[in-house]
């Protein structure tokens, strides 16, 4: 079974995303002006991708900057060949890197090394928020900042961790469960709650809901009235810290 939509509803990114996390074999064709693309899926991971003259990696980076046009999803349908061999959360941070960069290119009117170095001055007071956040949260497992596109910004975490995946997959879960909230019509969402075997996960919004906070924590030793009340404690302080 299939879906279609338009951009404007749902960002290349998102379905991307969504695909990826339901680790489906599928095919996801977009029309945007006068092109075309498509995109296959497979266990999980994007494997190809095409996009007028342009295959794999860069055909992604192409699509990603797409903000208006339609799409069809089909299900079940495989793949003629492999283009892509990188994992899709590095895709995506690559292609919001280059999206990045073209803003700032377009909008710079000095293009001195500055941006850079304030840019990774906020990740290292980022960091150092979340690292004074591991010290009060009991059984802390992780903590991550991530904008509301999937891309992590900081993180600090115990064990063994991919960053970029658990911010893709914490994103595209938090967008889901506020878009029913609000077809519930139960006003907006401010955090949610995620109880597993083995840990509570708790996400809330930051201001103006374009990032927000992700905290892990053991189910054992953690407090929910903690974690509630640090995570209200820390997303204000983050949102502090943010460049306005």
């Amino acid at each position: 079974m299939g879906m279609t939509g338009n951009l404007t509803g749902l960002a290349a990114a998102d379905l991307i995303q969504l695909n990826c996390v339901d680790q489906k074999v599928a095919r996801l064709q977009i029309n945007h002006m006068d092109h075309k693309a498509e995109i296959f899926f497979s266990d999980g991971q994007i494997v190809h991708a095409v996009s007028g003259d342009q295959k794999g990696d860069e055909a992604v980076y192409e699509i990603l900057g797409w903000n208006e046009g339609d799409f069809s999803l089909e299900n079940n349908i495989k793949s003629p060949e492999i283009t892509i061999n990188r994992s899709w959360p590095s895709l995506l941070l690559e292609g919001a890197r280059r999206l990045d960069e073209s803003i700032l290119n377009q909008t710079a009117v000095n293009p001195e090394q500055e941006p850079e170095s304030k840019e990774k001055r906020m990740a290292q007071k980022f960091e150092e928020i979340l690292t004074e956040l591991s010290g009060e949260v009991s059984g802390f497992r992780g903590g991550f900042l991530v904008g509301i596109d999937g891309i992590n910004l900081a993180s600090k975490f115990i064990g063994e961790v991919d960053p970029e995946l658990a911010s893709a997959q914490m994103a595209m879960l938090l967008k889901l469960v506020s878009g029913s909230t609000d077809k519930l019509g139960a006003g907006n969402l401010e955090d949610n709650l995620t109880t597993t075997e083995k840990a509570f996960i708790l996400m809330r919004f930051l201001p103006g809901k374009q990032y927000f906070l992700g905290i892990s924590a053991e189910r054992k030793s953690g407090n929910l009235g903690n974690m509630r009340l640090m995570s209200k404690l820390y997303t204000e302080r983050l949102a502090k810290a943010m460049p306005h």
